[in-house]
């Protein structure tokens, strides 16, 4: 009875630090439909958007399932990651139907996919299926005076090609041309345009070495994703015990004030080992941001270190960064170590 009331309160650990975790990111996320004006985003696994025409408010969601999807388990085939397009009235929260959209997709400033998409309930879904070929190609069922792609709940439409074979953010550009009817187009000039974001998690694996003069100690495996971009230039220091890896990151203010983001790493430790800890300690550029790391204490294999890092932080970082003259390397620099 003892294990099994032990088990079941691990459980409820895992669940409550689960449930918190999505919350933080589903709060930054929809913080977007606070301010229907602000269509932009770096995203993470969904975005709630804001647009109009005429007398009417359009609110899209844009959402991956499952949500976390990363490089390695794209790479192993077991994951196969659906991209929702939902149009719908934000007062009824009643879906639109009959919606044609027009979607484009970029990474780094890529056009990966521009074509049209056709759903009659409005819901579209978009299953993502990364493979070697030069280009991608769709598959769904042509409408033919729409000229656009149409799939089923059982039958998605399929994007196959160099998509989500990279990690970081891909850019979603969607713009709205037909509601209510298949045939009542949108006038040019009126139609729903969107913007957002949404990450595939980039995975480094690492092993690093403690040791000293007489001895070398088992290498230790280390694993960090980011939802934001591809990581470099992983170093660590065995006489501290500090990693340190950098990303790309566009510290421009203005930009950073225009859109909604957050940025997010997860670290993942071994445990027992010597780098697990009872806490952390991380800086970002030189600023020390242990206040936003979030550890996950329920896993009895490895300590799980998320770096979250809100809009407000960021903007913090970017102005001092700026203030330094590191704003000119495009860098975003990143240390992590255990606190005793």
């Amino acid at each position: 009875k003892d294990g099994k009331r032990t088990n079941l309160v691990i459980d409820m650990h895992r669940s409550i630090f689960r449930y918190t975790l999505i919350f933080v990111l589903f709060f930054i996320v929809t913080c977007a439909s606070i301010y229907p004006k602000s269509v932009n985003a770096d995203g993470l696994f969904q975005e709630q958007l804001s647009a109009s025409f005429g007398d009417r408010t359009t609110d899209l969601i844009i959402k991956m399932m499952p949500p976390v999807v990363t490089t390695e388990t794209l790479e192993n085939q077991s994951q196969k990651p659906v991209i929702q397009f939902k149009l719908y009235d934000p007062a009824t929260k009643e879906g639109f139907k009959h919606v044609t959209y027009y979607i484009t997709i970029e990474k780094d400033g890529k056009k990966l996919l521009s074509d049209w998409f056709h759903d009659h309930k409005g819901d579209l879904k978009i299953e993502m299926k990364p493979s070697d070929a030069e280009s991608i190609t769709v598959y769904g069922e042509p409408d033919p005076i729409l000229q656009a792609f149409t799939g089923t709940d059982r039958n998605p439409v399929i994007a196959t090609g160099p998509i989500f074979s990279e990690g970081g953010l891909y850019h979603f550009k969607v713009r709205v041309t037909t509601i209510d009817y298949d045939r009542s187009f949108i006038p040019d000039d009126k139609q729903p345009e969107y913007d957002g974001w949404l990450s595939v998690g980039a995975v480094e694996n690492q092993q690093v070495s403690l040791g000293d003069d007489n001895s070398v100690k088992k290498p230790i495996p280390v694993q960090i994703i980011s939802y934001y971009d591809e990581l470099s230039d992983f170093t660590f220091d065995p006489s501290t015990k500090e990693m340190q890896f950098t990303m790309p990151f566009d510290w421009n203010v203005t930009r950073l004030e225009a859109n909604n983001l957050m940025v997010h790493q997860e670290v993942n430790l071994p445990k027992p080992s010597e780098l697990s800890s009872e806490s952390y300690v991380g800086t970002i550029n030189g600023m020390n941001v242990t206040k936003d790391l979030m550890v996950d204490p329920t896993n009895s294999t490895k300590d799980v270190v998320h770096f979250m890092i809100p809009k407000p932080v960021v903007m913090e970082i970017a102005q001092q960064v700026t203030k330094s003259g590191q704003a000119g390397d495009g860098l975003m620099k990143f240390t992590l170590k255990p606190s005793v």
